[in-house]
């Protein structure tokens, strides 16, 4: 996931970030807390590659069309988001 020579910040706002280990939070987009394993949950939701954290397609500010790996609306400078330039909406 990302770039190896490049490392995911330590703490985005103030929050710590999930740490890469391979562990992940529960499955509620990071931003708005919709619960993306709800029955009734549509929305595409991906792991955000600055934060580690899962993001459902309306928080996102792009994927990467290679890995399916997406990037916080609010991130999607960082460097590790690079190939993040597909986006869900119109903006």
């Amino acid at each position: 996931m990302g770039r190896p020579d490049i490392k995911r910040p330590v703490r985005i706002n103030g929050l710590k970030a999930w740490p890469d280990d391979g562990t992940l939070p529960p499955g509620l987009c990071r931003l708005c807390d919709t619960d993306l394993d709800g029955a009734d949950n549509r929305l595409a939701f991906a792991i955000c590659v600055v934060c580690g954290y899962w993001i459902c397609e309306l928080c996102d500010g792009g994927t990467d069309p290679e890995t399916g790996d997406a990037v916080r609306e609010d991130r999607k400078e960082h460097p590790l988001a690079v190939a993040c330039t597909q986006y869900a909406r119109q903006r």
